[in-house]
């Protein structure tokens, strides 16, 4: 449909511009006209509108966002079906994604690190007690604000736990996720679970300290084999003063073993918060030996390859000790931008692929080279990954060469003439000349289809931008206004005045037609109307901060306190407030603020008698924590296995998360002892005298 020559979805959603693309959809920025806010609105691919398996895909993450009302979490708003277009609208986050940050700043703090994965650890934990597993945690879904509030974004290929229906939407066996990001159990076809993703974010942690994620490679399977198979580099190798403690959380969430992890989003989140405040981290004390649970796996040395971008969503070959395979059933998929689905490895042969780490050159990499096309040409359907690592291409498909150094001109040229679209990305750096390309996504010689994009990631000219006038528009019309022109709006003061309606913009600074660098920001007043202010943004503070913040100027509110039960929101801070915030009030007023009280408490369950693996599960579906102590008995007692005692008896009410101490007995092998030979002396006869 058309408005004014704008394109305009479901007569509500007017289209602004694209600011993204994902493996099935293109992300917009959108102006939602019947509420009047901007929206970003996710447009899934023609070519999958006629699928009813995407489709139905396309309405689950739809369904399983929208279910997940949390303010780490992107919101969903809508999702309907206009002739063959299929739609969702989300909420428009403005600001970058971690992936973004990370191309510009290359490395961030420990504290930095444990900030931003401390509110995804909260999105994720949320999505968890929700019955849904992200599967596809890295910086490309992680949303910086330009508040600061971090969000969770992509739910494409999340899965409800124990929701049988999604065996109907995937391919049999096939692996989902991105290889540089996902656990090794996903690597080998294993049913991912909440541990998945803490093994992803402890990757994404990695990554935002030591500038690059610790496991790269030519190509997605070796990225693979190398989560199953490798342990990353020393963080401290990588880093010279790296807190002990932070680098023993990293490691605590890249344990290869599934039950060594963090066995929830929240314990994962507590450590962060221990280690921000420097309290004693839970990790660091099992490294040194401690008796909070499993053992800490530190990380053990692994070559470092230079940065790049292998952050496409794909799903791959398994990857287990043995890799040469019988032919596997089923139709591959091929998606645009890299998106590969493959079908998972069958029993296997018997014949070992070698390690990975071996030489590249010479007889070595012969192995490795074949070993991988092998399985790859003996996977039914895995063709699109295999024409990309022997270079068969057909007609339709195009390899992308590698365009970094050249002038933007000069690479989109070498782009355009092998049939695929470049998609400039403008994003200064120091170091590079104007209009060089310096990131491509896809990589090069991934093999793409005809017209596919490749994100082109150059420092652009300093050519200024004109700015707007936005006197007299709503902070809303402004805000939308100033995307339009690369350029965004920060609040500079909030000024009472009776003759200018509430948050209607008083001045901006620079002025109107004034030339500016892309990407700055126009600061602005805005009116507080007549003697109101708005209520502050105070979600997740302490109280006591809270507390002095709104009973400061401007505002001199009278403040009143309660508490408040909250799975999201950690004890002693703010839940929200009456009235909400962003409401305008009058200065001076009463307000209340809700300050968690923590999560409700659960019960322990009764698991005495029970296997250690009926434990665990047990107490891991109530968000409880299993710390076991084994304990010798005979050969062939009742108890081998078998749970003999709990530390905290059942039914007793406890926070989620709770370390519950288990007695678990182990049977001791049956030895058999041997006396040891007699070894008698010789008798020596006295010597005869007169001898």
């Amino acid at each position: 449909m058309a408005n004014d020559g704008k394109a305009v979805i479901n007569d509500r959603y007017e289209i602004v511009q694209r600011v993204g693309r994902g493996g099935m959809a293109d992300v917009f920025l959108a102006r939602d006209v019947l509420l009047d806010r901007p929206v970003a609105v996710k447009v899934l691919f023609p070519e999958y509108a006629t699928d009813p398996a995407f489709v139905e895909r396309f309405r689950r993450e739809a369904q399983a966002a929208a279910n997940l009302n949390h303010p780490n979490v992107v919101s969903v708003y809508d999702w309907g079906r206009v002739g063959n277009t299929y739609f969702m609208a989300m909420e428009y986050v403005e600001g970058r994604t971690l992936a973004d940050i990370l191309r510009s700043d290359q490395q961030l703090t420990s504290v930095q690190a444990a900030d931003i994965a401390s509110e995804v650890a909260a999105a994720l934990a949320f999505a968890h007690r929700n019955g849904v597993v992200h599967r596809d945690v890295k910086p490309a879904n992680i949303l910086i604000g330009s508040t600061g509030v971090v969000k969770v974004a992509d739910f494409g290929i999340a899965r409800a736990v124990d929701t049988a229906q999604e065996s109907n939407l995937t391919q049999t066996g096939a692996v989902m996720g991105t290889a540089t990001y996902f656990s090794p159990e996903q690597a080998q076809g294993g049913q991912p679970d909440p541990r998945s993703d803490v093994y992803s974010l402890g990757i994404v942690l990695y990554e935002m300290v030591a500038g690059s994620p610790p496991f790269l490679g030519e190509n997605a399977v070796a990225v693979a084999y190398k989560q199953v198979h490798d342990q990353p580099k020393p963080l401290n190798q990588i880093v010279l003063d790296i807190p002990r403690a932070f680098e023993a959380i990293v490691a605590k969430c890249l344990a290869k073993d599934p039950v060594i992890r963090y066995q929830s989003a929240d314990a994962l989140r507590d450590d962060l918060r221990r280690f921000r405040e420097g309290a004693d981290v839970g990790a660091l004390i099992e490294a040194l030996g401690g008796s909070t649970g499993g053992a800490t796996t530190v990380m053990a040395s692994t070559p470092m390859t230079p940065r790049g971008d292998a952050a496409t969503t794909q799903a791959l070959p398994v990857i287990g000790a043995n890799d040469l395979v019988t032919p596997a059933a089923g139709v591959p998929v091929a998606g645009p931008g890299g998106t590969q689905v493959m079908p998972q490895v069958m029993q296997p042969t018997g014949a070992v692929l070698p390690p990975y780490e071996d030489e590249r050159r010479g007889r070595g990499a012969g192995y490795i080279a074949a070993a991988l096309i092998a399985v790859l040409a003996l996977l039914g359907g895995g063709f699109a990954l295999f024409r990309s690592l022997t270079g068969n291409e057909t007609a339709t498909d195009f390899k992308v060469p590698n365009v970094v150094n050249l002038s933007l001109a000069d690479a989109s040229k070498v782009l355009l003439d092998r049939g695929l679209t470049p998609v400039p990305l403008p994003a200064a750096k120091d170091g590079i000349g104007d209009d060089v390309v310096y990131a491509q996504d896809p990589l090069p010689d991934v093999v793409l289809r005809k017209g596919d994009e490749v994100k082109l990631t150059y420092n652009p000219k300093k050519a200024p931008v004109v700015v707007p006038a936005i006197q007299g528009l709503t902070v809303k019309d402004a805000t939308a206004l100033l995307l339009t022109k690369g350029l965004t709006l920060t609040i500079a003061e909030v000024r009472n005045d009776p003759a200018i309606p509430l948050n209607q913009i008083i001045s901006q600074d620079p002025g109107g037609n004034a030339e500016v660098p892309a990407g700055s920001a126009v600061k602005v007043v805005v009116s507080g109307g007549a003697g109101q202010v708005t209520v502050p943004s105070i979600d997740g503070q302490l109280q006591d901060a809270a507390e002095k913040l709104l009973k400061a100027a401007p505002y001199n509110f009278i403040v009143t306190v309660q508490n408040e039960v909250s799975d999201t929101v950690e004890k002693g801070r703010v839940v929200r407030t009456e009235p909400a915030i962003g409401a305008p009030i009058d200065s001076g007023d009463t307000i209340v603020i809700f300050i968690s009280s923590g999560p409700q408490q659960v019960e322990v369950p009764d698991v005495e008698g029970r296997t250690e693996g009926e434990a665990r599960v047990s107490l891991n579906t109530r968000g409880l924590q299993a710390e076991v102590i084994y304990v010798d008995v005979p050969a062939g007692s009742l108890n081998d296995g078998k749970v003999i005692s709990q530390g905290v008896p059942f039914k007793t009410m406890v926070d989620p998360s709770t370390s519950i101490k288990l007695t678990v007995g182990r049977a001791v092998a049956a030895t058999t002892t041997v006396a040891p030979a007699t070894t008698v002396a010789p008798t020596v006869a006295p010597p005869t005298s007169g001898a």
